[in-house]
């Protein structure tokens, strides 16, 4: 598969679709990620599955189907599928199903070819002592040529000091690790007046932990202020997608806490909408990329989301005995 090519819609891995909360029991969420229609529901016992949307006895799209107990049932002739995809006859044709995983209100869904089990954990960013809670919580969808456009900038800081007026001169040039599915990434820029003046510092620094590329926790520490936030980029097709940013810590009566927990989820909004326009205006091309070290570090981000790319591997088509063929006079 083509490096930054539109056509690289599939990426391995734990994807984030929504949060908890947006998937009450009972309901049917009809959904495309990755280019892949899907349905979501949850079961009456609570449990969050993802299905295909296509019944396999006629094709008939089952999102104005229903839940039963755990099923979903669908609207044509009333055929059942459990949340791993078979019928509840088990004699009749399953559906594809999706491993599911939920953590403190956040879903995700494993992303890979038909039948390959999850190969890594869920993402597991937020914990009971320090980051207990989900403070706020707002997503932009964009047109990006390649998902890894957003999610580079942690590597990145010629960008915040150029395109984004707060911030001054970097100080760390762009670092970045790789395990396997994991990265730790580092970057820090100077503050220019006036922030410098409110945040209490000279500087800034963002250090961030990817669990698989869409997923990301950092910590942001601008002048004396820490905030936390996650990044998550859910792939659409393979130009939309969907970047939810989520500020997470522990919830606070101090109105000054609170405060300050709402200026973080403004700038981080406000960051996203300056580079909205920018994002979705590249093409796909190969980068000019030059010796300086935060060209490198974005390079190395690039070829680590790359990894995660897969080509999905295509049905067997059915092949109809010579005899069996009618002709156009036939039908």
């Amino acid at each position: 598969m083509a490096k930054q090519d539109t056509e690289n819609k599939y990426f391995r891995g734990w994807m984030f679709i929504g949060l908890s909360k947006n998937f009450p029991k009972g309901k049917i969420k009809k959904r495309t990620f990755m280019h892949e229609e899907c349905l979501v529901y949850r079961a009456e016992s609570g449990e969050l599955n993802m299905v295909e949307p296509y019944c396999s006895h006629f094709g008939v799209n089952m999102a104005t189907g229903k839940v039963i107990k755990d099923y979903i049932q669908c609207p044509m002739h009333g055929r059942t599928f459990k949340g791993d995809g078979t019928c509840t006859k088990v004699e009749q044709k399953s559906i594809r199903s999706y491993p599911v995983a939920e953590d403190r209100g956040l879903a995700y869904a494993w992303f890979d070819n038909p039948g390959v089990e999850p190969q890594w954990e869920h993402p597991k960013f937020l914990n009971d002592e320090d980051l207990p809670d989900i403070l706020w919580a707002h997503a932009r969808t964009m047109d990006l040529h390649h998902p890894s456009v957003p999610q580079n900038n942690a590597v990145d800081p010629r960008h915040f000091e150029f395109t984004h007026s707060m911030f001054g001169k970097e100080t760390v040039p762009g670092e970045i690790r790789t395990e396997g599915h994991e990265a730790w990434c580092k970057m820090g820029t100077e503050l220019l007046s006036p922030l410098k003046n409110v945040a209490g510092g000279d500087t800034s620094e963002v250090i961030t932990y990817y669990s698989g590329f869409l997923n990301d926790y950092l910590q942001s520490r601008v002048g004396a202020e820490v905030q936390h936030l996650c990044n998550f980029l859910t792939v659409i097709d393979g130009k939309k997608c969907k970047l939810t940013q989520v500020g997470v810590g522990k919830k606070s009566l101090n109105p000054i806490k609170r405060f300050q927990d709402w200026v973080g989820a403004f700038g981080s909004w406000y960051a996203t909408y300056e580079d909205d326009p920018i994002w979705s205006n590249r093409k796909p091309i190969e980068p000019d990329y030059y010796p300086h070290e935060t060209d490198k570090a974005i390079k190395a981000f690039t070829d680590w989301a790359d990894s995660f790319a897969y080509t999905p591997e295509p049905e067997p088509e059915s092949v109809e005995p010579e005899g069996k063929k009618l002709k156009l006079a036939q039908i």
